[in-house]
């Protein structure tokens, strides 16, 4: 499974590099942060949520401290093969609280 740290992360978004971020934590949980221009898709709505992703775009997956964005990673290569998600090594662990916006969902 390919993964990347949030330094890693952090440094394309400061590099201004398009991504897309999927917070697959749940609601509750990204109501207290989430990094700006996430995604949210609580893990158990992406077999719902497949049509969000395409084969042209790299997506990058984060939960609280990495589990579960490595289970949705490899849910979605066993759904399509094309699917480019990585999974973020320690999730919102790993990023802090630094820069975060409050998600009013």
């Amino acid at each position: 499974m390919e993964s990347i740290t949030t330094d890693e992360l952090k440094k394309k978004m400061f590099d201004n590099e398009p991504i897309h971020i999927v917070d697959v934590r749940e609601n509750e949980e990204t109501a207290k942060g989430i990094i700006p221009g996430a995604t949210t898709i609580p893990m158990n709505e992406i077999p719902d949520n497949l049509n969000e992703f395409n084969e042209n775009d790299t997506y990058y997956i984060i939960c609280a401290a990495g589990v579960r964005s490595a289970n949705v990673v490899n849910y979605l290569k066993e759904q399509n093969p094309n699917i480019h998600a990585v999974n973020v090594e320690g999730g919102m662990k790993a990023w802090g609280d630094e820069g975060l916006e409050i998600n009013s969902i």
